[in-house]
């Protein structure tokens, strides 16, 4: 009679040691990875577009707008961004500025061409609509050329959609 008492504790105590082999990670789908480059490059915008105008002007590195899908208009949340590249320009007239236009992997080539190349020129409009001289700027398009990742997922493309910028102090005839 004292042996079933036992066996009943040795058993349970059994259960308890297989249930706790069983990790809670099991029970858990697991996320879907990012793509390193798109969470760097979401982390470097997030620091450039916290930069001061004077801090652009001397680190002379601007962060990237995006694009949404489809879209020449640049989005709300660009001006602020723009508004303080024009503030750098016009604080030092030695600098020139190179705008970038990039497209995702949906559409013709020359379809991207041509959308990258008018996101381009959206933001030099809207510059040169503040008061930089045209001629201080350049604008080329890559469509799809140049992506920041391969991964075609909606927010892998959302990445590629995108316009870069490069402050310079070469004059333009050095250069082009």
């Amino acid at each position: 009679m004292k042996l079933k008492p036992f066996l009943c504790v040795l058993c349970a105590a059994a259960l308890v040691a297989c249930a706790s082999g069983q990790t809670e990670e099991d029970d858990l789908t697991r996320p879907k990875k990012t793509d390193p480059a798109i969470a760097d490059q979401q982390v470097r915008n997030e620091h450039l577009s916290a930069q001061s105008a004077a801090q652009m002007g001397k680190t002379k590195k601007l962060p990237s707008i995006h694009y949404d899908f489809d879209s020449v208009r640049p989005p709300e949340d660009a001006y602020p961004i723009l508004d303080k590249i024009v503030t750098v320009l016009k604080d030092d007239t030695t600098l020139h500025l190179i705008i970038e236009g990039h497209a995702d992997i949906v559409g013709s080539d020359e379809y991207n061409y041509w959308i990258s190349g008018s996101r381009a020129a959206a933001m030099k409009s809207y510059i040169v609509s503040r008061g930089i001289n045209a001629e201080r700027i350049r604008i080329h398009a890559y469509g799809k050329e140049r992506p920041i990742t391969l991964d075609t997922s909606s927010e892998g493309r959302r990445a590629n959609r995108r316009v870069d910028f490069k402050l310079t102090t070469r004059k333009w005839h050095s250069i082009y």
